[in-house]
């Protein structure tokens, strides 16, 4: 099953072109200054919505791991919310995936 989806996803990497758009699903498409308004309360609700976020992120790096047979964001798993809500405060036009996309490569280097 893994390497079906492997080569699907293979496929499609080469058959799509370099610019092409593709479907950011929950909490990525969000931009950064909602992920911080939601965040920045002051209610229990800030909980709420850090705990969302940050299953989003470790999906996005649950995926990036099964994909590529690493463990990138295990030894900052505790940090990954906060970096990528800094981020989020320095760059509000961005949305969530982008944050989280710079925290990888951020991780990598």
């Amino acid at each position: 099953m893994k390497k079906i989806f492997s080569t699907i996803v293979l496929v499609l990497i080469v058959a799509t072109p370099a610019k092409s758009e593709f479907a950011i699903l929950g909490f990525g498409k969000e931009s950064c200054s909602t992920m911080v308004l939601n965040t920045s309360t002051g209610s229990q609700m800030d909980q709420v919505y850090q705990f969302a976020y940050t299953a989003y992120i470790l999906g996005f790096f649950t995926g990036v791991n099964a994909m590529e047979s690493k463990s990138t964001g295990l030894k900052e798993i505790d940090t990954l919310f906060k970096s990528t809500r800094e981020y989020c405060e320095k760059h509000p036009s961005d949305n969530i995936f982008d944050a989280v996309t710079r925290l990888l490569s951020q991780i990598r280097n």
